[in-house]
């Protein structure tokens, strides 16, 4: 899938998801391969700082309802896999679970850079037409948050994070293979130990290519 689009994500001590996928799965046979870019949005002392963040993504067909794939960022990793449950003519509900390590920009309030998340997300796309496609998604993520120090085996300052969320998005196929989509989301991180964080929150756009397997 040939993601290129924009995104903004505030990131104040969590990094929020901005996956831009819907619920209808890769087909088998079949893999989406492509680059975004995002925009990063923190707090760096007193005063609000931008970072652009590119990524790589891509996703395969591996069975009849599922897929795989995965997003690699200059801040992080993430892989996973998205299972159709349901499918009706105008409608479908997948899951998806992932997993991803992140580096978060230090904020003037939390020093906790590394972040290893484990969540899912249930995702239901609307067929409104045979172009449009409105995909609605609720998420909750689990997260631990520590310092540079923890790869020493020292969790002084690591925190254990909860975080639900929700996103809408709406796409528009251009043709068979081309689709342009838009999103929104916002995350709401719960400290287990010290209460609510701000929240953070995604907004943006990707186009999406998929190609044929070779055999």
């Amino acid at each position: 899938m040939l993601w290129a689009g924009g995104a903004l994500v505030l990131a104040p001590g969590c990094l929020s998801g901005a996956r831009n996928i819907g619920a209808a799965t890769t087909p088998v046979g079949m893999t989406e391969v492509g680059v975004s870019l995002n925009a990063l949005a923190f707090e760096h002392g007193r005063e609000q700082a931008y970072l652009p963040s590119p990524e790589l993504t891509f996703r395969k067909g591996a069975g009849a309802n599922w897929d795989w794939g995965g997003r690699l960022t200059l801040l992080g990793l993430e892989l996973g896999t998205r299972h159709r449950l349901i499918e009706q003519p105008r409608w479908t509900w997948s899951v998806a679970p992932s997993a991803g390590i992140w580096y978060v920009p230090v904020t003037n309030n939390y020093t906790e850079p590394v972040n290893l998340r484990l969540g899912a997300q249930s995702l239901f796309d609307y067929r409104l037409s045979r172009a449009w496609t409105l995909t609605g998604g609720a998420s909750l993520t689990g997260a631990f948050a520590g310092p540079l120090t923890a790869f020493q085996g020292r969790f002084n300052g690591a925190n254990l994070l909860l975080a639900p969320g929700g996103s809408l998005g709406i796409g528009f196929r251009l043709s068979p293979s081309l689709e342009v989509r838009a999103e929104g989301g916002l995350e709401f991180p719960l400290g287990l130990r010290g209460g609510g964080r701000p929240p953070t929150g995604h907004a943006g756009f990707t186009f999406r290519w998929s190609r044929v397997d070779r055999r």
